[in-house]
């Protein structure tokens, strides 16, 4: 004779690490200057390659503000969707106007980077 399983019902449970893993991010009020955009634009398009490309990115943007328009121009310099999105994401918390992120999807050739930025979005736009 077969016995029957008895179903298991999963709990949630909530670990705490000490640390407050859900942090809001602080947009800043104002983007850098066009020239400064430029200037990263211009270091950026000195590079050989993505992974240089995102270093210096990153570096460049840390601590400034930046808009929409201007994140576009920079991350048109990136060749893969991959670099693409690791740069997006890493600039949503310096931009300026924020609530039109989801504009960057036109520049992602594959759906699934779309996909990932949104759902990138949807989770740190609270």
């Amino acid at each position: 004779m077969i016995g029957f399983l008895k179903p298991v019902v999963a709990k949630s449970v909530t670990i705490n690490l000490g640390k407050d893993t859900t942090r809001k991010i602080t947009h800043p009020k104002e983007a850098m200057s066009d020239a400064e955009a430029g200037t990263v634009l211009k270091a950026l398009q000195q590079k050989n390659n993505d992974k240089e490309k995102i270093a210096e990115f990153k570096s460049l943007l840390k601590g400034k503000g930046i808009n929409m328009d201007q994140l576009i121009k920079l991350l048109n310099q990136f060749l893969t969707d991959d670099a693409k999105l690791e740069s997006a994401q890493y600039a949503f918390a310096y931009t300026t106007n924020y609530k039109s992120f989801l504009r960057i999807m036109d520049l992602f050739q594959q759906e699934g980077y779309k996909y990932k930025l949104e759902d990138y979005y949807d989770k740190n736009r609270k």
